[in-house]
């Protein structure tokens, strides 16, 4: 790096020689080999389009049951709520992601309900952040060859499969995204003279911001920024410390402002407690065992999962962390070596480390510390030094055909063999009970995968094999709030109420700020006639989770059985601010009716069909409205969609026979 902005020239993909024809030259050296690899961040995952929500694996709650995510109406908490807020009092972790749920809502509000218009989304993404590496790789290397070899080795590495074939995970795509084209522009920031563009700051800033508020994972590219500036630029020493601060400066200023806005919105700047119980000891060594083995995914990405098993490391011989322990003396080595001979690659290794010891600390991490999605960012600086190795062998052997036949041969196999990867791993995706099932095949005894499968089977309406798993996840970890709680709604739904509540009480005493546990146990006291306790735990659920629409209805459902309408109205009305719903709207067409108010009534039903066309209750109602109201041609119409959405109800049969006569 020679220049005096601490960029590089750009060498040509490949030297002029007597055995390279200049047409292939031509074509290396323009535009089509970005094209290729754009298709390769695409074409290798187009399966993921045929794939389902992970509706056990977050996807659920943070699209399908979000009110967040289905209406612009709740952008304010969109942009300064943590990524869980909408799950009440039970959030948990305080993520601050807006920018993950900003991309939900806007999914949502193109694709609705679907997950092909997810999965496209995660897919044009995954594509935007190899091209964008393309860019920043030829910024940072100075050399095409290599900048191509290093998105295409990212476009088609298998470890990435899970943080683009799971929907809730784009969060390490847009992470990735915006990191890279913060640090491109960082790159761009310096003129001859130790000065700065203006343009670049405050393009850098603007997509700091984006990137941090996609994932915190951000917070390390200042530092890489600091060390970059210091260690790295091609001018550093010819620019003063201060020069050098004004370059890098702003990114910390925005991480600080970043802080200040979190403390402000949720009250914390990182996790209140540990997820583990680990001595520091532990923490040490589990990191060392931790980064043997993530190191391990990325170079023999073969046995690939959602789940790793993790085990808390307590002794220096053991054999993971001797493993880490090696991997960490190699990686110093090479570094050593590409700082001698290869100074931007050397680059790619401090890269990958400091965007991976974040997730390093298990005692922070969920129970699944060991992620392929982890890697998603940190591989970028694994990418750039085997792109720089694969350059400096292909420019070495310029004039060497069978060398260089050799190189692309060997190439083309890695090529295939991880195309091949991706795609079986695609199908691991394909639906919960796929993904789990398989996970189980490696980990039986993993009790939270036998819950989530257990969890899939009742999606789908498999109450048997439902039950089965649910049994099987208490008979590995009987004090498990989940499974007690999923096994005592399917014996309540199955009126089985002596076995259910039990469990529920149970679930509820190991969770008392559960507002889903509130509801279940609420739900089955309604189902045995005991309507004040009843009450009592809806109400609760309600203050809990004063979002959940479904909450509001349960409560207000109660109410209007117990001819409390004034109280039942108000309870529907606030479900409707939570989320427009058919239940809440039909439930208000039925208070109107019985207070004798048909104009508000026949709105409320009206609303109820603008959000499901074929609801045969609205119908139904407005049948009779307008029946009553002597509008026979319209109730005759409202009657027969009734009966067409509902062909066997007597009521509806019983109203068109009287209208007739």
């Amino acid at each position: 790096m020679n220049d005096r902005e601490g960029g590089t020239e750009v060498r040509p993909l490949v030297a002029p020689g007597p055995d390279i024809p200049p047409r292939a030259i031509a074509f290396l050296a323009g535009p089509w080999p970005v094209v290729i690899l754009l298709l390769l961040g695409f074409l290798p995952y187009i399966g993921i389009l045929f794939n389902d929500f992970a509706y056990t694996f977050d996807d659920k709650v943070l699209i399908l049951d979000s009110p967040y995510v289905h209406s612009f109406h709740h952008l304010r908490e969109v942009l300064t709520t943590t990524l869980f807020s909408n799950m009440g009092a039970q959030a948990g972790v305080p993520y601050y992601r807006p920018m993950v749920k900003l991309a939900f809502l806007l999914c949502y509000q193109i694709f609705g309900p679907l997950p092909l218009g997810f999965h496209l989304f995660s897919l044009l993404l995954n594509m935007a952040v190899v091209g964008m590496l393309f860019l920043f790789a030829e910024r940072l290397l100075g050399d095409r060859a290599a900048a191509l070899a290093t998105a295409a080795l990212f476009a088609i590495h298998p470890v990435h499969v899970e943080s683009v074939a799971w929907i809730s995970s784009v969060t390490d795509i847009e992470v990735t995204l915006f990191s890279l084209l913060t640090f491109w522009c960082f790159l761009q920031v310096a003129t001859p003279g130790g000065g700065i563009r203006a343009w670049a700051v405050a393009a850098m800033m603007g997509s700091s911001v984006l990137a941090i508020l996609s994932k915190e994972l951000a917070a390390t590219i200042p530092l890489l920024a600091a060390i970059y500036e210091h260690f790295y630029r091609g001018d550093r020493h010819e620019t003063t410390p201060f020069q050098k601060v004004l370059r890098y400066g702003p990114l910390w200023l925005v991480f600080l402002g970043y802080i200040l806005v979190r403390v402000k919105l949720i009250g914390a700047i990182g996790h209140p407690a540990g997820t583990h119980s680990f001595s520091m000891l532990e923490t040490i060594l589990s990191a060392l065992a931790l980064t043997g083995q993530y190191l391990g995914i990325l170079f023999r990405p073969v046995h690939l999962s959602a789940f790793h098993a993790f085990l808390a490391s307590d002794g220096f011989f053991e054999a993971p962390v001797l493993a880490g322990s090696c991997a960490l003396v190699i990686c110093a080595f090479l570094f050593y070596a590409l700082w001698r001979r290869g100074l931007p690659a050397s680059f790619g290794i401090l890269w990958l480390f400091v965007t991976l010891l974040p997730v390093l600390n298990a005692r922070w991490m969920s129970a699944y510390v060991l992620s392929e999605r982890y890697l998603y960012l940190p591989s970028v600086g694994f990418c750039l030094v085997a792109g720089w190795a694969f350059a400096a062998i292909w420019l070495s052997s310029a004039n060497r055909i069978s060398m260089r036949a050799i190189v692309v041969a060997a190439a083309c196999v890695v090529a295939a063999l991880c195309v091949l990867r991706i795609s079986l791993r695609v199908l691991d995706w394909r639906d919960d009970i796929t993904l789990f099932t398989r996970a189980l095949t490696v980990q039986p005894n993993d009790y939270r995968l036998h819950d989530a499968l257990g969890a899939a089977y009742w999606i789908r309406g498999d109450l048997n094999g439902a039950e089965r798993e649910w049994q099987e996840t208490l008979r590995l970890e009987p004090n498990s709030p989940e499974p007690l709680n999923a096994l005592g709604v399917l014996y309540a739904q199955q009126q089985r109420f002596e076995q259910a509540l039990p469990l529920l009480e149970k679930a509820l005493r190991l969770n008392p700020n559960d507002a889903t546990a509130h509801l279940n146990l609420g739900a089955a006291y309604a189902g045995m006639g005991r309507m004040d306790s009843a009450e009592e735990h809806f109400r609760t659920a309600v203050l809990l989770f004063p979002l959940d629409f479904n909450a509001h209805n349960l409560l207000g459902k109660l109410y209007f059985d117990s001819k409390r309408l004034p109280e039942a109205e108000e309870q529907f009305r606030q479900s409707l601010q939570c989320e427009p719903n058919i239940a809440a709207f039909d439930h208000l067409g039925y208070i109107y009716v019985q207070w004798k108010d048909p104009v508000k009534a026949e709105r409320a039903f009206k609303e109820a069909l603008a959000i499901k066309s074929t609801d045969s209750r609205a119908h139904f109602n407005l049948g009779l409205i307008y029946s009553a109201s002597g509008r026979n041609t319209e109730a005759a119409e409202e009657l027969q969609a009734a009966l067409a959405a509902d062909p066997n109800n007597p009521e509806i049969l019983g109203a068109l026979e009287k209208l007739r006569h």
